[in-house]
């Protein structure tokens, strides 16, 4: 018993916070177009540009238009470290519906609940991620609540023929985001790459594959009554 605790104080505090609040809700937020309503910021707004706006819609309407699955190839690196955590996560999509998958853990998020399972431990947590977590995790919270809490504009550092570079910068200066970089290719529209820069000089860069069309009713709910012996931390 004992050392099934000190497995799980290990996932608990190493893989959670450093996954799924940095990663899991993130990809959430940038990937799945959640619902979430506009917040008022708490500073003085600086008018965005109309077509970085038109443009980062369009794609965000892509994804949610059709079920998909893609990969994401994820970069994270911390203030210091010379020398990035590069992980790949095999990701399923379906409006604000999800599924990830990386070598240690799954999640699956309903639109509402999400359970994350850790294979090697047979055991799954389960939580409901708060409009506020939602949001403060965005890179997309920020899809459709950027335009309460984001002022969003083309990059002029980035020039390039075959992508657009739009910029999101919080009203909030609070917030623990400095900025989000979203990329979109100019002939499909497709977003291709996130960089994520924090204040306090964390960076999460994560690439994204091509969209691959899968069936509306694939599975994004985890049924703990299909695994034997599983435990069970319902958090909610």
């Amino acid at each position: 018993v004992s050392q099934k605790i000190h497995n799980y104080n290990y996932y608990n505090n190493i893989t959670s916070p450093f996954i799924m609040k940095r990663i899991v809700i993130m990809i959430i937020s940038i990937l799945t177009i959640t619902s979430v309503a506009a917040q008022k910021p708490t500073t003085r707004r600086i008018k965005s540009d109309s077509k970085a706006i038109a443009i980062l819609d369009k794609a965000a309407e892509k994804i949610n238009q059709s079920a998909c699955s893609t990969t994401l190839k994820m970069s994270i690196k911390e203030p210091d470290s010379n020398k990035p955590t590069v992980e790949t996560l095999e990701a399923r999509l379906s409006g604000s519906k999800f599924y990830l998958k990386n070598k240690d853990m799954e999640v699956f998020f309903d639109g509402k609940t999400q359970w994350v399972y850790y294979p090697n431990l047979n055991e799954v947590t389960i939580t409901t991620p708060t409009t506020k977590e939602l949001q403060e995790t965005s890179p997309i919270g920020f899809i459709k609540s950027y335009k309460g809490i984001y002022r969003v504009d083309f990059d002029p550092t980035v020039v390039s023929d075959k992508e657009y570079a739009i910029a999101l910068l919080p009203h909030d200066k609070s917030n623990d985001l400095f900025r989000i970089r979203v990329f979109i290719n100019k002939s499909t529209n497709n977003i291709t790459k996130i960089e994520s820069a924090f204040r306090n000089g964390q960076r999460i860069d994560i690439e994204v594959g091509s969209y691959r069309p899968i069936p509306s009713n694939s599975t994004f709910t985890f049924d703990p009554r299909q695994y034997k012996g599983i435990s069970v931390n319902d958090m909610r």
